[in-house]
């Protein structure tokens, strides 16, 4: 197992830029964990990569000259969030599945730190997230911890004895894709019964389609879907006629937090943590009547001695984690500018 080291802080502010696939977001970042000139939206994929790249630059100025503007002192560097997976060493994209074409292995931190005359550090968004719960939020005081964000997919980092597991290519942590039911349904990568096939928004919007075009009994699903059309289905609509009493939505949620369930399980018999975080939209749209049937999994299931030191908790960061998160990933690639 290889892990990388981690720094707390930074002596200065970082100049911060969360990358989603569909989103982006920028601000200046204290070293204690504030935020300054905060701002961000859709970025322009059907524009290209460079209109992307651009755009993210446009946030990054803005946020910089508010925060100068405010007499806030000049960041010291550049941290990026962004869609793994990702080669830190190079500032670069992989192979991420939610960017594709001109992005694989662009080099997307050089690019923007020569523009902004910066030093860089690119992270895995999750990896990301999970150092900025670790020093600001819910894992604050803990070395061993593991997030697991489920949202549009799943995704998940860990951290052991305060550093990031990341294996020898520094692309390990897809917990997102850990297999929780042999005969379950394909996932978007092209695996069986991965926990982002059955608990994702992507995921329980598919198996709701699914439903729908077997004829099975789905009432409410079947009319949400026609009051929708044609904008399709999505995990919210599923939810909502799972509340209704509809019975194939309701099969489709529970299964979902099942699978949450199994996962953590997994999580915590492997990595016996200190910490388990749940993050993401799922997590913050269902709160305990996701997280509460995890703890009852894991106090029936897992191995005694984890399931007792183990706490499983909500994020509490909320979107602002991948930005915050950039102070100790700074810390830690450009250790000559720690606290």
């Amino acid at each position: 197992m290889t892990t990388t080291a981690t720094g707390r802080s930074t002596r200065g502010p970082v100049l911060a830029l969360d990358l989603g696939a569909t989103n982006a977001r920028a601000a200046v970042v204290t070293p204690t964990g504030e935020l300054v000139g905060r701002l961000g939206g859709p970025i322009p994929v059907a524009q290209g990569r460079d209109a992307v790249v651009a755009y993210c630059l446009e946030l990054l100025s803005t946020a910089r000259a508010t925060h100068l503007a405010a007499s806030g002192e000049a960041p010291v560097a550049l941290g990026i969030a962004a869609p793994g997976p990702v080669d830190p060493r190079r500032g670069s994209f992989i192979d991420p599945p939610n960017l594709r074409g001109s992005w694989w292995g662009f080099p997307l931190a050089p690019t923007l730190g020569q523009a902004l005359g910066l030093p860089w550090a690119l992270g895995k968004d999750t990896n990301v997230n999970i150092l900025g719960e670790r020093d600001f939020g819910a894992g604050e005081g803990a070395d061993d911890l593991v997030y697991l964000t489920i949202s549009t997919g799943v995704g998940g980092a860990a951290l052991s004895g305060g550093r990031p597991v990341v294996g020898p290519d520094l692309v390990a942590g897809e917990l997102g894709h850990m297999t929780v039911d042999m005969d379950g349904p394909t996932c978007g990568c092209g695996g069986v019964g991965h926990v982002e096939a059955l608990a994702s928004g992507s995921g329980i919007a598919r198996l709701a389609q699914a439903v729908l075009e077997s004829g099975a009994e789905a009432p409410h699903l079947r009319r949400i879907a026609r009051e929708m059309a044609p904008v399709p289905l999505t995990a919210v609509h599923v939810s909502d006629a799972a509340d209704l009493g509809d019975p194939a939505a309701t099969v489709i949620i529970e299964r979902a937090r099942r699978a949450v369930a199994v996962a953590v399980v997994s999580i915590v018999n492997v990595f016996g943590p200190d910490v388990v975080i749940l993050g993401g939209g799922i997590t913050l749209a269902w709160g305990e009547r996701l997280i509460q049937p995890a703890r009852e999994a894991v106090a029936e299931t897992a191995f005694r001695i984890q399931a007792e030191r183990v706490r499983i908790v909500q994020a509490a960061l909320g979107d602002d984690v991948g930005l915050i998160g950039t102070v100790p990933l700074v810390a830690s690639a450009l250790p000559e500018l720690a606290s």
